[in-house]
């Protein structure tokens, strides 16, 4: 069993500060990590995690599983549920993990009052896995240019000419685009 708190507050050091989101994500990720045969804490090149929201959840899985966006063993997906997967790329196996605890729908509090983060450091680190969250068997198709290596594939877009790796780039009439030029940008040149 690894030592929750001890990566609780690497988590928090990595983050900046502990809230629960990194509570629930510590204890998230090491049932993940623990279900999958491998050791949280360490990193492990056969682990890609998909976190499905970026909050504060995302960053403990980071932290514990030693996963990284420019690894490519992290791969965020932003579906705004606390969830995450974890795949062994050597054996295909898949488990994704949902907080059920942030999926309740009548939350109370003892006596009222709403936990401090103290207690629900303790409450977290005291309740088994189980009970927190359900696993799912998933299964999970992932195409060669996401896995963490070198670039399999780098083209040059036609419009901007910027470099686009990693299968990225869009093929019409022959010739490359970047996302930004084929389809449309989060940003806007001025």
């Amino acid at each position: 069993m690894s030592d929750y708190k001890e990566l609780l507050k690497k988590a928090g050091e990595f983050h900046g500060d502990i809230c629960g989101g990194i509570v629930v994500g510590t204890k998230l990720a090491i049932y993940g990590m623990e279900n999958m045969g491998m050791t949280p804490g360490r990193k492990d090149k056969r682990l890609i995690v998909f976190t499905e929201i970026d909050r504060c959840i995302s960053d403990a899985i980071l932290s514990v599983t030693r996963t990284s966006v420019g690894k490519k063993s992290l791969k965020p997906m932003g579906y705004g549920k606390f969830a995450a997967t974890f795949v062994n790329i050597d054996t295909g196996e898949a488990i994704r993990v949902v907080d059920m605890d942030a999926n309740k729908k009548d939350k109370e509090s003892e006596g009222g009052n709403e936990e401090t983060i103290e207690e629900m450091i303790e409450r977290v680190d005291k309740t088994p896995g189980e009970e927190l969250f359900k696993i799912q068997e998933v299964s999970v198709k992932i195409d060669p240019n996401d896995l963490p290596g070198k670039p399999l594939e780098i083209a040059t877009c036609a419009v901007c000419g910027e470099v686009v790796m990693d299968g990225k780039h869009h093929l019409k009439g022959g010739k490359a685009y970047c996302t930004s030029c084929f389809d449309r940008s989060y940003y806007e040149l001025l």
